[in-house]
């Protein structure tokens, strides 16, 4: 922690998702003179107007990006930052509510988005190429920037030690927030200029605002052993925490016992409900609202929301008006009534639950309203049950008994109405059958808007000494994935368990590791936020009571020599001040410590493996000696390899476990030589490399295998006069395509653009059966930027006959055209405009594989839920019709009607072919 005696203040940030605040303690001056903490909200300056700079209570998290001749440049008025023209606060976000595809909203949410490249620039979601956009992390440190600059013309002056960046600072985020958001947030702080900055879980911070009023008399409230729910819930996430009051050395002690799963769940979510009622209300309307009509009218339900909810108003009258000609025929009204809103806030978000309503569980994640996939279950009250059984054997343990909270601290802008607070605390009651209704005793929080801000400051106190500190720490634990000789189920030990303090390090000196030195590796990294008991060096099998994180990525270099070389080493991992976690690998045999470092914006994303089968490995080297020996030998054993591997395994070749293929990848990648001797040789080295290392991600060491072979791309097959060998060499490429990242996948486009966009006189011939490799290799490369894509599916449309062309060039259609990707950035989908004309092209022909029309049409018209995404409900009737009349069934057509996961089946389809047991491509 910085030497606080060089410091003025203590700031606290609430980085929010539709508000931010910023608070301070004075340390020249840390108490009033009644002996409370003087603790001070900072007035934020910012545009509220045209031309007009107000300082107010909170900056909200909007941040608009002007057009050309959108706003007069002498209207856009900041002190502190006078030659930015992008500006954040209350005037973005209500001129920024007319022109929504310029306004950036839920920055704090896209961080947490593992389908998105959270360091492109992809905001506004869906506006077009003529806005400047920015990247989450941009956006985020664009708000905390904006609160430094106004801080130091406010506060600062001309006295550099005042500046906000000199100060100790703490920023909050989500108690949930994985190791990779916290990690995004710390960066996006450095890129405000925020070099020191120390995270703070908001829960947490609520919890610390609540001392702030009862320092002196807390024992009043709360009495050992009793427990406090804290829940909260802004507008963009939902959290909750455990705290509870125990006896420590004698000592009563305020300690966290437990955090909630990440929730992209809030206040945004009941906007979207009510907005849909309201559309549903428009009299004469007959098609879905444009995705910049629909932001209006979310805005718009966000008011009405206030009002009727926070202000006991009756009614409000929703209005939006048309455009151009149509300006009075195309207005649309309705009414949201009092009656209406508690129905759809309260029954559908806040129910009475019982616990007899056991969770199910999805890898998908819920509706995708604006490119982000809220929550599936919408019922807060039912993820707060859920919550409070994950952790009763820990409550169980350490209280002695498993009840129902004695107290709830509300917290965030959705809190605020009093109804809504009283279901929470009835449906608590109802999960626990509590009779007494005065239970959960509700903890005062006058001003949810900002306790969070305040809170942060006082942590700040607290970590100096000059506060009551709530015992708290690392709010999961952590564990590492470590080998196993013995082929038995996965394991992972215990790095840093649940609740060791900020700034702790810990050395695991009871247990040796050992590390492959001057090679590439990957570590995997898990997390549990609910299992209780685990200690560092605890070494457990891996279920699904954890969370893998992005993998840990380094080399560990050592020697002169370059050599692979086994290093025993002892793990040590620490939880930083800031709130993140560093793991380190320390030489038992040497001076060296490596630290190891997460792979935060991975160049290859992912995938989640189950491996159901390990071969022996006598098996497996049986294997590796048919791979040497048939491409050593001569070609009469090329024909009969496969069936000579399954031989060798005693496994067919569709039930090769991931472990195995990637051995035998290896192999071949060690024989690729062998490609040189004959064109046969090349072909079999091409599909059998393709098979085992597909799709290219999904194992460890795959990134370095995609490195070994695309060595090979700009070579070009060796014999590439051979028809065998270019169909295989593009077979390969769409095979991998999963593994290659932007910048090849871009190569690979550019390198074949003659072959597929030919011109007068630079014409390539190529049989029918090369040229439909080739494009289902290109229709496989998910992460082209999408004008990419768009000329290649304008070009294949061009070329796709319905009496000549085969199936698979249609899937290439689709696959270029896709709503949902399988691997890729969901920013990198072309939009429905696009789509559309492609669309059309199958639905006025009559092809000679309906059935490939079919796969086809749910592919491009799949719905999403975004709609920026999604096709027009006019546009998705046509297509469900045009199914439906080519024999679709029910099951054919529910993507089409419903937001539905992609299912196993529907991945084999999408991708080509089936994958390797236990990878899947989708979440």
């Amino acid at each position: 922690m910085r030497d606080t005696e060089a410091l003025r203040y203590i700031i606290g940030i609430d980085l929010g998702t539709t508000n931010s605040a910023i608070s301070y303690v004075d340390l020249e001056n840390p108490e009033t003179a009644k002996g409370r903490k003087n603790i001070q909200l900072f007035r934020v300056p910012q545009l509220t107007r045209e031309g007009e700079v107000s300082p107010m209570s909170v900056l909200p998290s909007f941040l608009y990006i002007p057009g050309a001749y959108d706003i007069p440049d002498e209207s856009v008025i900041q002190p502190w930052n006078p030659m930015e023209k992008r500006f954040a606060g209350i005037f973005a976000r209500e001129h920024g509510s007319k022109v929504p595809s310029r306004l950036v909203v839920s920055a704090k949410s896209w961080l947490c988005h593992d389908k998105a490249d959270r360091k492109a620039k992809i905001l506004p979601w869906g506006s077009g190429a003529d806005v400047g956009k920015v990247s989450p992390v941009e956006a985020t440190a664009f708000y905390l920037e904006h609160l430094k600059k106004a801080w130091n013309k406010e506060m600062g002056g001309d006295d550099e030690g005042a500046f906000l960046e000199n100060q100790f600072v703490v920023v909050t985020v989500p108690a949930s927030f994985d190791e990779v958001a916290r990690d995004l947030t710390v960066e996006a702080a450095a890129l405000a200029g925020l070099k020191n900055v120390t995270l703070l879980e908001e829960p947490l911070a609520a919890f610390y605002s609540w001392l702030i009023r009862h320092e002196k008399s807390w024992e009043e409230h709360v009495k050992p052993g009793e427990l406090i729910l804290v829940c909260d819930v802004g507008g963009g996430t939902t959290d909750f925490t455990l705290i509870s009051l125990r006896e420590s050395d004698g000592t009563p002690r305020f300690e966290r016992l437990a955090v909630g799963d990440h929730l992209i769940l809030g206040g945004d979510n009941i906007d979207l409900a009510l907005a849909r009622k309201a559309e549903s209300l428009f009299k004469g309307k007959s098609e879905t609202l444009s995705a910049d009509k629909w932001k209006t009218l979310c805005h718009l339900s966000r008011k009405a929301k206030e009002k009727i909810l926070g202000e006991g108003q009756e009614l409000e009258r929703i209005i939006m008006t048309g455009s151009g000609s149509s300006l009075i025929g195309g207005t649309l009204s309705a009414n949201l009534t009092k009656e209406m809103v508690a129905e759809i806030v309260l029954d559908g978000f806040f129910p009475d639950v019982t616990k007899e309503e056991t969770r199910e569980k999805s890898r998908r994640k819920g509706i995708s309203e604006f490119g982000l996939p809220y929550e599936q279950e919408p019922a807060i009250t039912r993820h707060i049950g859920w919550f409070l059984e994950h952790h009763k054997e820990t409550i169980a343990t350490l209280l002695g008994t498993n009840h129902a909270p004695d107290h709830i601290l509300f917290n965030g802008g959705s809190l605020k109405p009093t109804v809504i607070r009283r279901k929470i605390k009835g449906a608590v009651r109802h999960w626990f059958n509590e009779p007494d209704a005065s239970f959960p005793r509700e903890m005062d929080n006058p001003d949810p808007d900002l306790a969070v801000a305040l809170g942060a400051s006082y942590y700040g106190l607290a970590k100096i000494g000059k506060g009551v500190r709530v015992g708290s720490g690392s709010p999961r634990s952590y564990y590492l994935g470590v080998g196993s000789t013995n082929g038995d189920a996965k394991k992972a030990v215990c790095i840093v368990e649940r609740g060791l303090d900020e700034g702790a390090r810990i050395e695991l000196t009871q247990k040796d590791f050992s590390v492959i030195a001057n090679r590439p590796a990957e570590f995997p990294v898990y997390s549990s936020s609910f299992r209780s008991g685990d200690r560092a060096g605890d070494v457990i099998t891996i279920d699904d009571t954890l969370t893998e994180l992005p993998p840990m990525a380094s080399v560990i270099k050592y020697g002169k020599k370059g050599n692979a070389e086994t290093i025993p080493v002892h793990l040590q991992a620490e939880y930083t001040e800031v709130g993140t976690l560093v793991i380190g690998c320390r030489s038992l045999i040497s001076d060296h410590t490596w630290r190891l470092n997460f792979q935060l914006r991975r160049e290859v994303d992912s995938m989640a493996v189950s491996e159901g089968e390990v071969l022996d490995d006598t098996l497996t080297e049986a294997a590796r000696t048919v791979v040497k020996e048939t491409f050593a030998g001569d070609k009469a054993g090329l024909s009969g390899v496969v069936k000579a591997l399954s031989t060798a395994v005693d496994t067919q070749k569709n039930k090769w476990p991931l472990s195995f293929i990637r051995d035998l990848s290896d192999t071949l990648l060690d024989e690729k030589k062998a490609r040189e001797r004959a064109a046969e040789f090349e072909a079999r080295w091409l599909n059998l490399t393709g098979y085992c290392l597909r799709p290219g991600s999904g194992h460890g060491m795959d990134e370095q295998r995609i490195k070994k072979v695309w060595k090979l791309f700009r070579g070009g097959p060796t014999f590439d006069k051979n028809n065998q060998v270019r169909s295989e060499w593009w077979i390969l490429w769409r095979r991998l395509a999963a593994g290659l990242n932007p910048g090849q996948q871009r190569q690979f486009f550019q390198e074949i653009s003659p072959l597929v966009f030919p011109t007068r006189g630079n014409g390539v011939k190529m049989t029918p059966q090369e040229q439909v490799e080739l494009w289902m290799a290109l229709a496989n490369m998910e992460r082209l930027i999408t004008k990419d894509k768009v000329r290649l599916g304008n070009q294949l449309v061009k070329e796709l006959s319905p009496k000549k062309s085969p199936s698979q060039m249609i899937w290439a259609l689709s696959r270029i055209g896709q709503r949902e990707p399988l691997y890729g950035s969901v920013d990198r989908v072309v939009a429905p405009a696009d789509a559309w004309k492609w669309i059309e092209k199958l639905l006025n022909g009559k092809w000679n594989d309906p059935k490939a029309v079919i796969n086809a049409l749910v592919i491009m018209g799949r719905k999403t839920g975004d709609r920026i995404r999604d096709l027009s409900d006019e546009q998705l009737e046509k297509v469900i019709t045009h199914a439906r009349d080519l024999g679709a069934g029910k099951k054919n057509l529910k993507p089409l009607l419903e937001v539905v996961p992609i299912s196993a089946g529907d991945e084999k389809v999408i991708f080509g072919e089936a994958l390797p047991t236990g990878i899947v491509l989708h979440d």
